[in-house]
């Protein structure tokens, strides 16, 4: 789904307590939370809104603490948003609310016992009186109304989302159910019309080609319409074959396949003693079989390597690059001596981000690694070693290094909410905006719809100048000039930026590597732009924290101190 087509909601750190527990059957325990934190409320001099997720499929996230403390493990909150901040012991869980009570924001959350998870353990022991901490949910999807009909396909997982559907109809047109169960005895009481269908499939284990035949089977057996609207949900590499079988047959913006769950393979699980990584050898066969449209030729059929040589106009060395890939899980050898992609390759070449992780700017930074060890002896950025350039000069000249960062800088819709209340309090009619977010600043401030702010991004001056998601990606001396740029424009500023990793994030360090072999310095601290500011002819008003580690810093220009504050 697209970002025009979510609600974003402002996250809230609430605790709710049980107030009562059911054991649908031996597989699924239903527990309802209610509490004051499900109303508007207020904690800590900050007022918050109430609990409400309107969406069928909408998620809030559970949070727990392998040691017990969960007050240790719940993140910060600030007046409109959060902060994950690193926690070595916090666990969460994603689930669906159901029956959400309109006034006052009690719910149910049906937990499936399987396994001995942080949420499964916690369900099992929960009575009356017990308390969950939880954020979310962080947006709710908006199903499009030109919808034809609906097809729903989910396993014991996704059950509480197509009975919210099936009950609330926030789509108005026949549904067409598939339910994948992993044993006998399970629950599915669900309540369709005369228009609707459903089908329960005994699925011991989770079978992606068998998932992808079953929506085949409501497709010839049901009126679909033109244009159906296709939800899933399960465990995530199980859906990759239904995510095949869709591209051709459901439009993009009219399908959501979300992977709930992972398969955690039995050898890991009892792994405990970490392993030194191996050389990267599959990462570079994917991004060379991408740059030579290997997987685009195998997309439209299977080849033999002859084959594929000749199509591709590419000499030697194609089995050796063959093989790694089918090793990495990507090419399945046919009977017949030809290969074909399989459902993870099929996802690849399919998915532009993906693709880009590969071939694109991300794939640039990665390789820019191979200099780490003499950007940290010098202090010259891997990139400017690798490019000859610096960061912020290719983020002027390459269209694809700019698409990148704006496509990074659209994170900043999660935090509209705090945003907006930031422009409006700078009371300017006259705001600029520059920068890979500028212009998702411009749409936040006028889908606010109060018409009390106003930003732009093609004047080269105004009262205010908001820098949006650009200071963190520059190294010291070019955050210096844009900086003293950014004074040319405005006697104010509002520099809105990165500043810390996202405590949630598993791939926090790897990413504040990859900035530091960009820009040739470790992510700034409040206290380092501030020195930054300073030089550029800048004093600090005010710092808004928006969440997730994203802040808004408030200068103003030293010769108009005076006359502005």
């Amino acid at each position: 789904m697209s970002l025009t087509d979510l609600v974003i909601h402002p996250l809230v750190v609430r605790t709710a307590h049980v107030v009562s527990t059911e054991d649908v059957d031996g597989r699924t325990r239903r527990v309802r939370l209610e509490g004051d934190e499900l109303g508007a409320f207020e904690r800590a001099g900050i007022s918050h809104p109430a609990f409400a997720a309107p969406g069928f499929d909408d998620h809030i996230k559970l949070i727990f603490a392998a040691d017990g403390d969960v007050e240790a493990a719940l993140p910060r909150q600030h007046v409109d948003g959060i902060e994950w901040t690193p926690s070595e012991h916090r666990l969460t869980r994603d689930y669906t609310p159901h029956s959400v009570d309109g006034r006052s924001g009690g719910f149910t959350v049906d937990f499936v016992l399987h396994g001995d998870g942080p949420a499964v353990s916690w369900a099992r022991q929960a009575t009356p009186g017990s308390t969950v901490s939880f954020v979310g949910p962080k947006s709710s999807q908006m199903l499009p109304d030109d919808a034809t009909s609906i097809v729903l396909i989910g396993d014991e997982t996704a059950l509480p989302a197509v009975r919210r559907f099936l009950d609330e109809r926030p789509l108005m047109v026949p549904a067409h159910v598939v339910v994948t169960i992993g044993g006998e005895g399970a629950s599915t009481d669900l309540t369709i019309r005369e228009t609707d269908s459903i089908r329960v499939e005994l699925m011991p284990e989770p079978d992606g080609e068998a998932i992808a035949a079953l929506f085949d089977t409501v497709d010839e057996a049901e009126t679909l319409g033109d244009r159906p609207f296709v939800w899933a949900a399960g465990e995530a590499r199980s859906l990759l074959p239904l995510r095949r079988r869709l591209a051709g047959r459901v439009e993009k913006s009219h399908r959501s396949i979300t992977g709930y769950w992972h398969i955690e393979h039995a050898e890991k699980a009892g792994e405990s003693v970490p392993e030194l990584p191996g050389p990267p050898v599959a990462w570079f066969a994917v991004r060379a079989a991408l740059r030579t449209g290997l997987l685009d030729v195998l997309r439209d059929r299977p080849m033999s390597v002859s084959e594929a040589s000749s199509a591709l106009g590419v000499r030697h060395g194609l089995d050796s690059l063959v093989g790694t890939l089918a090793a990495a899980g990507l090419l399945d050898g046919q009977p017949d001596g030809r290969w074909a992609l399989t459902d993870l390759a099929v996802s690849l070449v399919d998915d532009a981000h993906s693709r880009d992780e590969f071939t694109g700017t991300e794939a640039d930074q990665v390789l820019a690694l191979r200099h780490l060890a003499d950007s940290l002896r010098s202090g010259t950025p891997g990139w400017q070693l690798d490019t000859g350039l610096p960061f912020a000069e290719s983020a002027l000249t390459d269209p694809e290094v700019a698409h990148h960062l704006e496509h990074e800088s659209e994170s900043l819709v999660f935090l509209q909410h705090g945003l907006r209340r930031v422009l409006t309090g700078l009371a300017s009619p006259g705001i600029v905006a520059v920068g890979p977010g500028a212009g998702l600043v411009a749409r936040l401030a006028h889908g606010a719809g109060d018409g009390s702010v106003h930003v732009e991004v093609d004047r080269e001056r105004g009262d205010v100048v908001v820098s949006a998601m650009l200071l963190s990606h520059l190294d010291d001396q070019s955050a210096l000039q844009h900086l003293r740029d950014l004074s040319d424009m405005a006697g104010r500023a509002l520099v809105i930026d990165s500043s810390t990793p996202d405590g949630l994030s598993q791939t926090a360090a790897d990413q504040a590597l990859l900035r530091f072999v960009t820009t040739g310095r470790d992510p700034r601290t409040q206290d380092r732009v501030g020195e930054l500011a300073r030089a550029a002819g800048w004093t600090a008003r005010q710092r808004h924290t928006l969440g997730w580690g994203v802040v808004a810093d408030e200068f103003i220009r030293d010769d108009d101190g005076a006359s502005r504050q």
